[in-house]
């Protein structure tokens, strides 16, 4: 792809497009769920009454959050919130990424979502300082992918490094 566009998304964008994705990946959590309600007989997982079933329902959620950015990535290099914000994510050789390519990106993102959320949790449902303390050490690495993309003109993030891809504006 030759004619791929090159111009880095800004933070701006790519903020934005995470914010609509986090919206839409929560509806498609509560369809996945919907779809097991009538195996639980509308009840809820949970580890007291589900047992091993519970270890499946979440493998089950992180299968569909996973199906959901992957298969965007791989078959358009957009999810629907880059698709309004009219940013792509490509290889560096401007073509799409491939399934490694989006597995490790959302392997390493969803690492980094999962422990900034555990950060904001310590932070504010406990009330101990070194739970406190943990917390903002959990929440660090989330914002410090970004630095990097502030310092360089292709405006590259610590996950387009470790995946050889860039997230592009598209005209």
């Amino acid at each position: 792809m030759p004619d791929s566009p090159t111009v880095p998304a800004g933070l701006g964008r790519r903020l934005a497009a995470l914010f609509y994705d986090g919206l839409l990946l929560v509806a498609v959590l509560f369809l996945g769920t919907l779809v097991l309600l009538p195996v639980t007989g509308g009840e809820a997982i949970t580890p007291q009454e589900s047992g091993p079933w519970e270890i499946a329902y979440r493998a089950w959620l992180l299968l569909l959050a996973a199906g959901y950015f992957c298969f965007s990535w791989v078959r358009r290099g957009q999810t629907l919130g880059m698709m309004s914000w009219k940013i792509r994510l490509q290889r560096d050789d401007g073509g799409r990424p491939r399934w490694r390519d989006a597995l490790l990106r959302f392997a390493l993102g969803a690492t980094l979502t999962v422990a900034a959320l555990s950060g904001v949790w310590l932070c504010f449902a406990t009330a101990t300082v070194s739970s406190a303390a943990l917390g903002v050490a959990l929440l660090l690495p989330a914002p410090g992918t970004y630095l990097p993309m502030l310092g360089e003109p292709a405006e590259r993030t610590l996950l387009d490094r470790a995946t050889r891809c860039r997230v592009v504006r598209l005209p």
